[in-house]
């Protein structure tokens, strides 16, 4: 499995969203890194070590941002999330400043914190360094 979902490790909203997809993925087709770790540090080129929130990285040959990550991981959740995909047809560049909104205001709705939480114990094999 090298479907990784890198994500801000000090993001309450994020850490939010990572705890959905991890409840919702019964397939456990995805792994967790925060972009804030040595994972991250190892496998994203540089320029995508910039980005502050969620990155899609795909079997070692695509990366995807923004609404791509967002879309990227619904398609790979299937079932009813699919019905998210109505969305698609707006323009991407709308969606990538919708997404830009949200992870520039994240911080002002939910305080950061300190340090990146532990995962469960159920689930922290999922979760990459």
């Amino acid at each position: 499995m090298t479907n990784i979902i890198f994500y801000d490790g000090l993001c309450p909203f994020c850490h939010f969203w990572v705890q959905f997809v991890i409840k919702v993925d019964r397939k456990q087709q995805f792994l967790f890194a925060s972009l804030q770790g040595a994972t991250s540090e190892n496998l994203l080129p540089a320029q995508f070590q910039e980005v502050d929130s969620v990155v899609m990285y795909v079997n070692k040959r695509k990366i995807y941002t923004k609404s791509n990550a967002v879309f990227t991981i619904i398609r790979a959740l299937g079932g009813v999330w699919k019905l998210l995909f109505v969305f698609q047809f707006l323009p991407k560049s709308l969606l990538d400043l919708l997404y830009d909104f949200v992870a520039k205001y994240r911080y002002i709705l939910w305080k950061p914190m300190d340090q990146c939480p532990l995962p469960d114990p159920k689930v922290a094999a999922r979760f990459l360094a």
